[in-house]
């Protein structure tokens, strides 16, 4: 969505520089956010997903890499929270900070594994981008 002018009262959330994702600590925490379903529940049928229209927010480490996405861990047993259903196209921002550094793509079928997010460092969303923002 483009607005037609700016919005006043709000700071926008910042983009992260070209390639500055790709040495991050193993230990790195991201901050994901959403409007998803926020439980998973199994019954008769298949797995049902719970919904409350309402924006909620956790956090995740690092699992892993590569050129085009980062996988971040969900796993409630490490202290670790996700994304699920609803999230996708959601802010995940690099530990406390208003940097963006990628948004919610998809995940495990039940949301409890690992949040994949697309890279917004990247040459490819940088192009993107650039059309709408200034990049840093």
């Amino acid at each position: 969505m483009v607005l037609d002018k700016a919005v006043k009262g709000i700071t926008p959330a910042l983009l992260p520089g070209a390639g500055s994702l790709s040495d991050l600590s193993e230990d790195q925490r991201f901050t994901s956010v959403g409007y998803g379903a926020y439980e998973v529940t199994n019954e008769p049928g298949g797995h049902r997903y719970l919904y409350d229209d309402r924006r909620m927010v956790t956090t995740g480490e690092l699992n892993a890499i590569n050129k085009t996405w980062l996988r971040i861990s969900m796993n409630a047993n490490t202290g670790n929270g996700g994304t699920c259903y609803g999230d996708s196209g959601g802010p995940n921002f690099v530990g406390t900070t208003d940097i963006i550094a990628a948004i919610t793509i998809t995940g495990d079928a039940v949301c409890r594994s690992t949040n994949v997010v697309y890279r917004l460092d990247t040459e490819s969303a940088r192009v993107f981008l650039a059309g709408f923002v200034a990049l840093p």
